[in-house]
């Protein structure tokens, strides 16, 4: 098989897009449904909390059961998504739950995807990189991924929106359609990881636990920045 890290790639891609493809569409909930902009900034709220399972039990999930199922589930998460944002336009707990289902989505795609591609991105499954390249692509192919999902998703959304009909709906549409080609690239791409269903005395739990997280500079230091400068990226 050519180059599965392209393959793989093409799901962060969706997955990418279907996380920022809503950004360019507040207005529009604003002008045509009446939401208020403390209502569009709860959308946008939900969608960091969605981030942060996807993020915490993607990797671990993945080290059990393999990269490629859970990154196929990331696509359909951002599908679903898709789906419920579209049909649920005039209900704030819809929106809510669909931007929920969004922002799990791409947590997967960080923790899992990134990791996917990186592993694709080895000698025994792209052997025509050379060496100087390798030490870069592990980290610029899924960084590029994400970038172009997170940018034309935006891009072609603002512009369905502004100029096409059903501006609450067919950005979604089309997203959808991005997701089906993506899952159809990543029917032949190879596992990376060997799943441990039972592994030795090990429980999620354990894979979840962070022996650091204790360490004085992680809670005086680390914990407390940490959310001021996500908000900071997020509401710049």
């Amino acid at each position: 098989m050519r180059r599965p890290w392209l393959r793989a790639a093409t799901a962060l891609f969706a997955i990418a897009w279907g996380g920022n493809h809503f950004t360019p569409l507040l207005h529009l909930y604003e002008a045509r449904f009446g939401y208020a902009a403390v209502t569009v900034d709860l959308f946008l709220g939900t969608y960091v909390a969605g981030l942060v399972p996807g993020l915490l039990l993607g990797g671990a999930l993945s080290d059990r059961r393999g990269r490629a199922p859970l990154v196929r589930a990331g696509v359909l998460l951002g599908a679903l998504a898709s789906v419920v944002l579209a049909l649920g336009s005039a209900a704030p707990a819809v929106m809510c739950a669909g931007r929920l289902l969004a922002g799990a989505s791409v947590g997967i795609a960080m923790s899992v995807g990134t990791s996917w591609v990186k592993e694709l991105s080895a000698h025994r499954f792209d052997p025509r990189l050379g060496e100087a390249e390798r030490t870069t692509a592990g980290a610029r192919r899924p960084a590029l991924a994400l970038t172009l999902g997170f940018g034309i998703g935006a891009g072609v959304a603002g512009s369905l929106a502004q100029w096409a009909p059903l501006p609450s709906v067919l950005p979604y549409a089309f997203h959808l359609a991005v997701s089906a080609a993506a899952l159809g690239l990543l029917a032949r791409v190879p596992e990376t990881a060997e799943s441990t269903p039972g592994g030795p005395a090990a429980s999620l739990w354990d894979d979840l636990r962070v022996p650091l997280a204790g360490h004085a500079r992680f809670v005086r230091v680390v914990l407390p920045a940490a959310p001021w400068i996500f908000a900071t990226a997020g509401i710049g």
